[in-house]
């Protein structure tokens, strides 16, 4: 009864590091994926300015890198100009991914980011 319990206890402890391992490598990764986001809207906007597709195609290179199932309809540009400032980019995108939790259960996270 006690070996029952143990491999019980064992059991339900490596699934919970097994969803605990799956979740924080989708945060990470999403995390990733927005710092370097951010600093492709930061540095877009200076001279020479970057267009709209040359901008999403990078956040679309940086998106596989980062293994993020982005589409590129998913992704918004806009540009805002202010006196003696210049031109500032901010990119705005969306997306869902499922992540197995344990086998048999899976479940959908969405994410959302506009760069500051």
């Amino acid at each position: 009864m006690n070996l029952i319990k143990r491999i019980f206890s064992l059991l339900v402890f490596l699934l919970l590091v097994n969803a605990g391992w799956r979740l924080g490598t989708v945060y990470f990764h999403d995390q990733k994926f927005k710092d370097a986001v951010r600093e492709v809207a930061l540095f877009a906007g200076q001279p020479p300015t970057k267009s709209d597709e040359l901008i999403k195609g990078r956040v679309m290179e940086l998106a596989q890198e980062h293994e993020i199932p982005l589409d590129p309809d998913y992704i918004e540009i806009e540009r805002r100009s202010s006196p003696g400032v210049g031109e500032k980019v901010i990119i705005k995108f969306s997306y869902a991914t499922i992540v197995t939790i344990a086998p048999g259960f899976q479940r959908r996270f969405d994410f959302n980011y506009v760069t500051p």
